[in-house]
């Protein structure tokens, strides 16, 4: 699933620019048709560089360049994505239809979900699944995943990513990017091919955390959730009476909400942003079971860089009541950088990254 596609070698960079730093995965196909990670990249963004799309277009684009020559990664192909915070996802059933006519009748389905201009917004879909029978009734239909986003926003990452790096073959959604990386980690079962198993990915980054919910392998909802890592480093600053770069270096080093640190300052006041967000992320569960009439949330792959804050996982799960595991973005790509440990210390923060130079060396 690949999205605002603009334009073969056998490697890709996927570049996330997220709000808080740029990550950047080199991806080879070998031989064997097995995808093989050679390089990586990452450099911190500066505050207010990312707003809603990217404000500081030059910034970001030197910032990209820079890491680019330092880390000697090759501008082959590039697949960049933007935030699904800032971009409208439904889901709506249309009757099938020849291709041709696709494209038009998404067009007239978004606009009832657009709050702008039509002429504003660049629109695109995905087919996610076919029924050939229809519960409703009425033939046939296609589940269709809409995908809206400004052209103000596309074009705003569009200049940073041609400026800093080249124009780039595909523009992704991190949320469907997160997916992709974390797709063997959720079709690793015959329940979850075939089964009904109901899965769901939470990618918790600085910004935003990123609820999807799968069944079968097949999206069937997604949320963004405005908390995150930063809605913590933010509280820490005002608790602790710091700047917000201290506060982000205390959260990292000092952060944790295992049982054990109870009554720790720091703990404490994470976690009470860790408590709100699990509420959000449990009323997303209840609705989704409460639209679908899905009894229940079968287990949670956890991935973003917050998904590094110490004792998240195992709340989570004693919060859910649902089994939660890390997920693992590698899962099939061999590894050939001379700095591993370093890689995989961080790799929750590659999960969009690994996702996005999927698109460029796994067959379809």
């Amino acid at each position: 699933m690949g999205f605002f596609t603009f334009g073969s070698n056998n490697m890709a960079l996927g570049i996330d620019i997220g709000t808080s730093a740029i990550k950047i995965v080199q991806l080879k196909k070998t031989a064997s048709g097995t995808p093989e990670l050679v390089n990586y990249g990452y450099a911190p963004l500066p505050q207010d560089v990312m707003g809603d799309g990217v404000v500081d277009v030059q910034t970001v684009s030197e910032i990209l360049k820079d890491v680019l020559k330092t880390r000697k990664l090759k501008a082959s192909r590039v697949f960049a994505s933007i935030s699904g915070q800032n971009v409208i996802m439904r889901f709506t059933k249309l009757p099938i239809m020849d291709p041709s006519e696709m494209e038009s009748t998404v067009k007239i389905e978004a606009e009832q979900y657009v709050p702008y201009s039509i002429d504003e917004v660049s629109i695109t879909h995905a087919v996610l699944k076919t029924d050939e029978d229809d519960e409703e009734g009425g033939g046939g239909k296609y589940k269709i995943l809409l995908v809206v986003a400004q052209k103000e926003l596309v074009n705003s990452y569009m200049e940073a990513l041609k400026s800093g790096v080249g124009k780039p073959e595909i523009i992704d959604v991190d949320t469907i990017a997160a997916i992709n990386a974390l797709e063997d980690s959720f079709m690793m079962t015959a329940d979850s091919q075939e089964g009904g198993e109901v899965v769901a990915i939470i990618d918790s980054g600085a910004r935003t955390t990123n609820i999807s919910v799968l069944k079968s392998g097949v999206l069937e909802f997604t949320r963004n959730i405005p908390i995150a890592g930063n809605n913590i480093t933010t509280t820490l600053r005002e608790n602790l009476k710091q700047e917000f770069d201290q506060a982000e270096s205390i959260k990292i080093e000092e952060g944790s909400i295992e049982a054990e640190s109870a009554g720790n300052e720091v703990s404490e006041v994470i976690l009470s942003t860790v408590d709100e967000l699990t509420n959000e992320i449990r009323r997303s569960f209840d609705y989704y079971k409460a639209q679908s009439r899905e009894p229940m949330i079968h287990r949670v792959i956890l991935s973003g860089g917050s998904a590094n804050l110490k004792g998240f996982s195992t709340f989570l799960m004693n919060e859910l009541g649902v089994d939660v595991n890390l997920g693992n973005p590698l899962e099939g790509i061999s590894i050939n950088v001379p700095d591993p440990d370093e890689l995989y210390s961080n790799l929750q923060q590659f999960t969009v990254a690994i996702g996005l130079a999927l698109r460029g060396v796994k067959d379809d």
